[in-house]
């Protein structure tokens, strides 16, 4: 008389122990991929990783041999060091940098002869890269300016 079989209670668990074991699985695998996106999102300064807004400090010039990345202002380079695997890894930021990568995409980054943000300095502007000049392997601190003419702080 009925047009659908019910089902016995033994069935109904078996059904509702699958829904909730695949539930649980969806679940883990999204948390699994939304903690990779947290991590790849969140990239640290500090790391090595030359990531988007970012400056980059290179041991060699043409942005080669170990690097520090760095995301804040810094008064005084000497207590880095280059993070990341290559020539000069291990060796002090001040005063060994050859060149300068900028990925911030609207501050242009000025790096100084001196700590305390002074001296002869180089700015990079944003999204590109350069070898120093003025700042060859004399380079103490760097800032983040904006505007023109060129406002840092």
């Amino acid at each position: 008389m009925g047009c659908g079989r019910r089902g016995t209670e033994r069935e109904v668990q078996v059904t509702f122990s699958r829904r909730l074991i695949s539930a649980i699985a969806i679940l883990g695998v999204s948390g699994a991929l939304l903690a990779g996106l947290a991590r790849s999102a969140s990239a640290a300064e500090h790391d090595g990783g030359c990531e988007g807004l970012e400056l980059c400090f290179y041991f060699n010039s043409g942005a080669g041999g170990a690097d520090h990345d760095f995301r804040y202002k810094v008064p005084d380079l000497g207590q880095y060091t280059f993070v990341a695997p290559g020539q000069g890894s291990g060796l002090s930021v001040k005063n060994n940098a050859a060149s300068v990568d900028n990925r911030d995409g609207y501050f242009t980054a000025r790096i100084y002869f001196n700590s305390g943000y002074a001296g002869p300095a180089d700015d990079v502007s944003p999204l590109t890269w350069r070898n120093l000049g003025d700042t060859y392997n004399d380079n103490a601190s760097f800032n983040w300016c904006h505007k023109k003419p060129l406002m840092c702080g």
